[in-house]
């Protein structure tokens, strides 16, 4: 879950973030998402944008009504079975460092990963969408969707912290400060993420949501972080894998009526594919920590575990969906190894530091 990766960062310089977070995306709560009103209040038209505020232009392309959905898909599915090689950076990256590597696909954070603590523009995608040889790049946008990040200000105002929580808002992580589990069955939770009927804000209908600010800047797709939730709150979302099967769904509906051509990738939850619903929405799945755990991946996971996530695996690659496997080994020499492992399953390997926050090169680093 990278998603604490990044919130280490956040923690570290939080006032410096919060402040340049807080400058690139005005938030005026006008209303809780939790709200029985604030989901047909948000679907109203967007008010005029206020003096001074800088909104998000979509720059994705405009569906085509009568197009044949499943030549869509198919073209969906041969962009990102291309891919050969990506890379995954949350926390610092560097856009002309980015744009000079040689990935086929490069997973950022359009929020707060640059390492000018700024939110992604529409200029630097484009740059991170063009290899250095001219050919297209892919450029997915990370949302966590069972985990709200404390430190990001479109996901909840700070008051929402002491006595005036949402009820989807759950306890704080045991293991990542920051990170608060949700109840994502709730619908506050998830017009939150995906936004009113136009993808704007539920708490100012002029914003773009979460999901629909990653539509808007262009990028080619999203990955849908922290599905496993569903759990971990069972006794609050009954039927749980369905429903967070069908949230996965209602996600690349939203963001397609947009961007026909825009790309879901589920990250984890591996078992997820069993619904039937999971793999017709998704064009991808990624696993974190398949052969190796730990903090430096010094540690082998149990071989039963492995086999299960593999066989799930599998199974997607078999339904046409790539499968994208990152492990994180910081010893040099294991590196090799751990690539050459995930490559023998058919899979296409990332190797990487854990926190997300250095870009590591094939043949390079790995």
């Amino acid at each position: 879950m990278p998603g604490r990766c990044l919130q280490w960062h956040a923690i570290a310089g939080s006032a410096a973030l919060a402040l340049a977070f807080s400058c690139a995306v005005t938030q005026a709560y006008a209303a809780r998402p939790d709200d029985p009103g604030a989901v047909s209040a948000a679907a109203t038209p967007a008010p005029a944008p206020a003096a001074g505020r800088q909104q998000t232009q979509p720059t994705s392309n405009v569906p085509v009504p009568s197009a044949d959905p499943a030549r869509i898909t198919a073209e969906r599915l041969k962009k990102i079975t291309a891919v050969k090689s990506w890379g995954y950076q949350v926390v610092g990256l560097n856009v002309s460092a980015v744009a000079g590597s040689p990935l086929d696909m490069i997973v950022v954070d359009v929020s707060s990963g640059l390492d000018s603590d700024r939110p992604l523009r529409a200029e630097d995608v484009v740059r991170l969408k063009r290899k250095p040889d001219g050919k297209p790049r892919l450029v997915i946008g990370y949302l966590s969707i069972g985990d709200a990040e404390a430190y990001r200000a479109d996901l909840f105002a700070a008051e929402y912290l002491t006595d005036d929580a949402p009820d989807w808002l759950g306890p704080e992580h045991a293991h990542w400060r920051g990170n608060r589990i949700v109840r994502f069955c709730h619908e506050g939770w998830q017009r939150t993420v995906i936004g009113d009927d136009n993808g704007r804000s539920v708490y100012n209908a002029i914003d773009p949501s979460p999901l629909h600010r990653i539509v808007d800047l262009g990028l080619d797709g999203v990955m849908l972080d922290r599905a496993d939730v569903w759990s971990e709150v069972k006794q609050e979302c009954p039927g749980g894998e369905k429903a967070m099967a069908d949230f996965v769904a209602r996600i690349a509906a939203s963001a397609r009526r947009q961007n026909p051509g825009f790309l879901v990738v589920m990250q984890n939850a591996e078992d997820l594919v069993r619904q039937p619903k999971v793999l017709e929405a998704i064009d991808a799945i990624a696993k974190e920590d398949l052969f190796t755990s730990g903090e430096k991946g010094q540690e082998l996971r149990p071989q039963p575990a492995v086999k299960a996530s593999i066989g799930h695996l599998k199974r997607a690659k078999e339904a046409g969906r790539p499968v994208f496997v990152i492990d994180y080994v910081l010893e040099q020499g294991k590196r090799r190894d751990a690539h050459r492992r995930i490559e023998a399953e058919g899979f296409v390997p990332y190797i990487a530091p854990r926190d997300l926050d250095r870009l590591w090169l094939p043949g390079r680093d790995f």
